[in-house]
């Protein structure tokens, strides 16, 4: 392996210089700039030269080469005068000294390239045993997807049970004909039985569509409380979370967010034990966008070396993978004990996603974070455990892109998303299909299929 040196305008230009020649498995050690300039060194496979294994010879032979070199050298010199042969042994001592300091720093190129070479093929060969180990990992995400699977069952089965019981007694509760459509839009959304419940118990009796909406607002951001934590800025930070919900895109943008307030140097991430396949090269690659430096650690001795040579770093962020999540959170733990947790679920999670992580007793978690903001479009399940159990709120993303920021996500920022999402539709509840002594909820597609139905006949 050897380091090669690339200079480009900037961070980006470089990558791309160093993918197009090197190519895609590249390995990127540092970034810095000079005179203007974006320095990137890389790391390159090399072969080993054929004459590396001769340099694997022992210190013996270099000093039997340095006794015949010099028995050369004071043969040449017999044969003249004592002057000259005074001038002859000086010449002969020199041109000795200068041809053994060359043997010598040959003799080292080899022993280190030849380090190189066999540290090249330890790493194939660790290459190759890993594949066992990504069996493994692909075994432990299907169990786990299994049980996940089970449990929403579970938890279906008893929102089942629960909305017959709710239905009779809803059936029979008087609804004030203005918020009926509110009540529908509720009724048909993605909300459990038992907030649903609470929502419709809340507003029932009033007499304005816009004061119900008001209220619902005002209720569910109490419920939930102002709760917040400040951006990770100083320490040592993990950020974990089921598969898929962006732990990689929120490290970046965190770091990226600290690195251009403090300096790139202040910052540095860790990708610890992620055996997905892309999952360094992509984190690899999101950080240098950034500048900053990303490194690598796959068992617990790695990380607690890496946590102590980055000590006077200002942040510290470690990417956690999505498989055994509590199990490798603590490891973590176990490396420093002021290492704070953060938990990551996407807007859209279900309730049993999210209890899943926020009930494990072991764990104390400094914030959560919420990710997919910007696609989310049932965010009921996460408000119903937020009124359960009061957490932190921290960081939340808006945007699929790597370069967009961060911000602090509070409760009435996710309330009005949920709110946004029903289909309050007035109009399509016809006064005529109301019956005015019937106070049960008629929804918005019955209505029109009485209209529709009402204008056949007349025709």
């Amino acid at each position: 392996m050897e380091l090669k040196r690339i200079l480009a305008k900037d961070i980006r230009r470089a990558t791309e210089k160093a993918v197009a020649l090197y190519g895609q498995d590249v390995l990127f050690v540092s970034n810095s700039r000079v005179n203007g300039m974006t320095e990137v060194i890389v790391a390159v496979d090399v072969a080993p030269e054929p004459w590396s294994e001769t340099s694997r010879q022992g210190d013996g032979d270099g000093e039997r080469f340095g006794e015949v070199l010099q028995q050369s050298f004071k043969a040449m010199g017999k044969g003249t005068t004592p002057s000259e042969s005074e001038d002859t042994d000086a010449d002969a001592d020199s041109e000795y000294a200068h041809a053994k300091s060359l043997y010598d720093a040959r003799r080292q190129q080899a022993k280190k390239r030849a380090a190189q070479a066999e540290q090249s093929t330890q790493r194939e060969q660790a290459e190759a045993e890993s594949t066992p180990h990504n069996e493994h990992r692909d075994y432990i995400r299907g169990r786990e997807i299994v049980d996940l699977v089970r449990d929403e069952l579970a938890a279906i089965r008893k929102e089942f049970k629960l909305a017959q019981r709710v239905a009779a007694w809803q059936s029979e509760s008087p609804t004030h004909s203005a918020v009926r459509p509110l009540v529908t839009a509720l009724a048909e959304a993605s909300i459990p039985v038992s907030l649903r419940t609470l929502l419709v118990d809340h507003i029932g009796t009033m007499s304005s569509l816009d004061d119900a909406t008001d209220a619902l607002r005002l209720y569910l951001t109490k419920s939930i409380g102002e709760h917040w934590a400040k951006l990770p800025q100083r320490g040592v930070h993990a950020i974990a979370g089921p598969a898929g919900a962006g732990k990689t895109l929120m490290v970046a943008r965190l770091a990226r967010a600290a690195a251009e307030r403090k300096g790139i140097d202040s910052v540095a991430v860790i990708s610890y034990a992620d055996q997905r396949a892309g999952a360094w090269s992509q984190i690899q690659m999101l950080c240098s966008q950034g500048g900053v430096d990303c490194l690598r650690a796959n068992d617990p001795e790695t990380l607690k070396m890496l946590l102590s040579e980055l000590g006077q770093r200002r942040l510290v962020l470690i990417d956690t993978p999505g498989v055994q999540v509590m199990e490798k959170l603590e490891q973590i733990k176990a490396c420093s004990p002021e290492i704070q947790c953060h938990l990551i679920v996407p807007a859209d999670a279900s309730s049993t996603t999210v209890r899943k992580y926020l009930s494990e007793p072991h764990i104390e978690w400094h914030s959560l974070m919420v990710s997919r903001m910007d696609e989310a479009t049932q965010p009921w399940a996460l408000l119903q455990v937020l009124c359960e159990k009061q957490v932190k709120l921290s960081a939340g993303s808006h945007s699929p892109l790597a370069s967009e920021g961060c911000q602090v996500v509070t409760a009435n920022e996710i309330v009005a998303l949920a709110l946004r999402s029903l289909a309050v539709e007035p109009n399509l509840i016809a006064d005529e299909v109301i019956d005015k002594d019937d106070v049960t909820v008629v929804s918005a597609a019955h209505a029109l299929v009485n209209r529709i139905e009402k204008a056949a006949h007349a025709s």
